[in-house]
């Protein structure tokens, strides 16, 4: 963090309540692979262990993507900026100290952002907003030899690790620079979390979930609790 951060940290009015929180060594130690994402990583706590930099190369694939979608920016490096913005606000969410640059934080966070998103909408697609094309751009290579979908189960699952999460409000900030519109980014989020609700959850849930479950809802494992 540096001494920008740290300044705007001090006399700024922020106070969001800590919800990415690290594992009990205790817990990791009994069972390390339960904590430990093994496909890939979502922000800063596992993002450099090298076990999962296969996935890199299909993250920024994926961002390559996103921004082919925002016509108000011209380069990757703009959309960075803006989150750049937005630094005290992330590394708020997290309960560790983050011991990271703002660049190196914020090129992260746009990345993962951009993986997540295209990810889910594989679900959006189940709910019918997107055709059936869009997800062969991400999880084509999602197959095993029998054509299960191992990669994209193990992928889901290291989705929901707690300390692989991060802030949902980036979600909703780069789907605002895509459909230009708060409203429209809320509706497009919530479709997609509600297609993964049902997927993994036994039990009938509302047809119709509110929006305030976006805005409320700290990051994707948590949407899934307060939905419930």
């Amino acid at each position: 963090m540096n001494r920008k951060s740290i300044e705007e940290e001090f006399e700024g009015d922020i106070e969001i309540a800590v919800s990415i929180y690290s594992v009990p060594t205790t817990l990791k130690f009994t069972s390390p692979d339960a904590y430990t994402p093994q496909q890939v990583t979502s922000g800063p706590y596992h993002h450099w262990r090298q076990q999962v930099y296969e996935m890199k190369r299909y993250k920024i694939a994926a961002a390559r993507r996103i921004m082919k979608k925002f016509i108000c920016f011209n380069n990757f490096q703009e959309i960075v900026d803006q989150l750049q913005i937005l630094e005290t606000k992330i590394r708020s969410y997290y309960h560790k100290y983050l011991n990271i640059s703002s660049e190196t934080l914020t090129w992260m966070m746009a990345i993962d952002v951009s993986f997540l998103l295209e990810f889910l909408e594989i679900y959006a697609r189940k709910e019918g907003m997107l055709s059936s094309r869009a997800k062969s751009r991400l999880t084509s290579h999602m197959c095993d030899s029998t054509g299960r979908k191992s990669v994209h189960i193990e992928i889901l699952r290291d989705i929901l690790m707690l300390e692989n999460q991060i802030p949902l409000f980036l979600a909703r900030k780069m789907l605002e620079f895509e459909f230009r519109s708060i409203d429209a980014a809320d509706g497009a989020l919530l479709l997609m979390l509600k297609g993964l609700l049902k997927e993994l959850y036994p039990f009938k849930i509302p047809e119709e979930l509110p929006k305030d479950l976006i805005e409320d809802s700290a990051h994707v494992l948590d949407f899934f609790f307060t939905a419930n």
